[in-house]
């Protein structure tokens, strides 16, 4: 420490900023930058950790006290550019930053207070998902960029109004691009339709499937109770009205009814009438070839909060009718749905052993008599030995 200086706790703080937070800079040509109070520990970091949006390529240029940043491409007239520098930026004494250094500007001729946010959710695990790339485009492709955080949400401030499609992706190979052929992925529509509107989004992560559900094997609980097992996870929040279960003797082909059945455990299953809605981009990418829109309103809370979703289970628990005897049964399934809402079924053989009878209470007193019996003989047998 030079002589004559307190010791220094403080993180890098800004101290200029260009273009400023919030404001319209039509005809951009300069370098956006941003300027601290003193050196920064390791500029290069901030290339790799920097978060822009649009989601194109960038040029980042750090010095010392100073962090310089533009598009390879040029700015663009009319387009919303966020900046945004994570927590963690160090000092040469290794004091961070604890929030992030964010400012978006517009190179158009008019800034927006609009607000677009929510969180992602991971299907199979019912738990918000950190790192997960999310993409909103409207009818220019502009691909507005944001990450979620640690908790699982995300935000992205000033779009201009307008109708968008949102998409979350679990960015695999780092390319900013989403790969629905093997990237974990969910989308919906936005709809911005005033300068000051909020627009929470709820999206849930599901990894890509072009098979249905093929039922695997069954087993009987007991005498009315049976679950079938699947090579999928099931969708429990599904409507089952087109789903089914037959169970019949393999033998004489007598059908045995069948009361109800649901995914998941019997106790715990819930059935919405509702359903749920199509992933939007199964295939292609823009609404008109994205079947069945999923609306997602437009609530004025922010951030969001969870949604009451079941988690997805691999089997299907069915409550016989009336009971099985002994024999060889075919059960068949169809009408069940995967996470992709892909409908699939099948057969399989259960054969059906009744559990061992348990001895009536009369017949093991009996026994327990006999053996007491036997006892005392045995006992009587060595007092009449020690005798002689």
């Amino acid at each position: 420490m030079p002589p004559g200086t307190g010791p220094d706790f403080e993180a890098p703080a800004v101290v200029e900023m260009f273009p400023a937070h919030g404001s319209a800079v039509p005809g951009l040509d300069e370098d956006a930058y941003v300027r601290f109070d003193e050196p920064l520990g390791d500029p290069r970091s901030v290339a790799r950790v920097i978060e822009t949006s649009p989601a194109w390529l960038y040029e980042v240029n750090a010095g010392r006290r100073s962090v310089r940043i533009r598009p390879i491409d040029g700015w663009r007239p009319g387009v919303v550019y966020t900046l945004r520098i994570p927590p963690g930026l160090r000092d040469l004494l290794r004091n961070l930053t604890r929030e992030p250094i964010e400012f978006l500007f517009t190179t158009g001729p008019e800034f927006f207070d609009t607000r677009t946010g929510g969180a992602v959710w991971d299907r199979e695990t019912v738990r918000k998902v950190r790192d997960i790339a999310v993409q909103v485009m409207g009818a220019d492709s502009i691909p507005y960029a944001a990450v979620t955080d640690t908790g699982g949400n995300f935000a992205l401030q000033g779009l201009p109004v307008g109708d968008y499609w949102a998409f979350a992706f679990r960015d695999q190979n780092r390319n900013r691009t989403m790969e629905r052929d093997f990237e974990p992925h969910d989308s919906g529509r936005v709809n911005l339709s005033d300068s000051s509107m909020v627009v929470q989004l709820e999206l849930w992560l599901t990894s890509p499937d072009s098979t249905p559900p093929v039922l695997g094997s069954a087993e009987a609980r007991d005498s009315l109770t049976l679950r079938l097992e699947f090579d999928d996870m099931l969708e429990p929040d599904a409507p089952l009205d087109a789903a089914s279960v037959r169970v019949a003797d393999g033998g004489t082909g007598e059908e045995w009814p069948v009361a109800e059945f649901v995914v998941g455990n019997l106790a715990v299953a819930s059935l919405p009438a509702d359903g749920v809605g199509p992933d939007s981009v199964a295939d292609g990418v823009g609404p008109d070839s994205i079947p069945g829109e999923r609306s997602l309103g437009d609530s004025q809370e922010f951030p969001p909060v969870q949604e009451e979703r079941a988690r997805p289970q691999r089997f299907v628990s069915v409550r016989l009718g009336r009971a099985l005897v002994e024999g060889v049964y075919d059960v068949s399934a169809d009408g069940f749905l995967n996470l992709r809402l892909l409908s699939g079924g099948g057969d399989t053989t259960l054969v059906y052993e009744p559990p061992p009878a348990i001895p009536e209470e009369d017949s093991v007193e009996d026994e327990l008599d006999a053996e007491g019996e036997g006892v005392e003989s045995t006992e009587e047998g060595a007092d009449e030995e020690g005798e002689r």
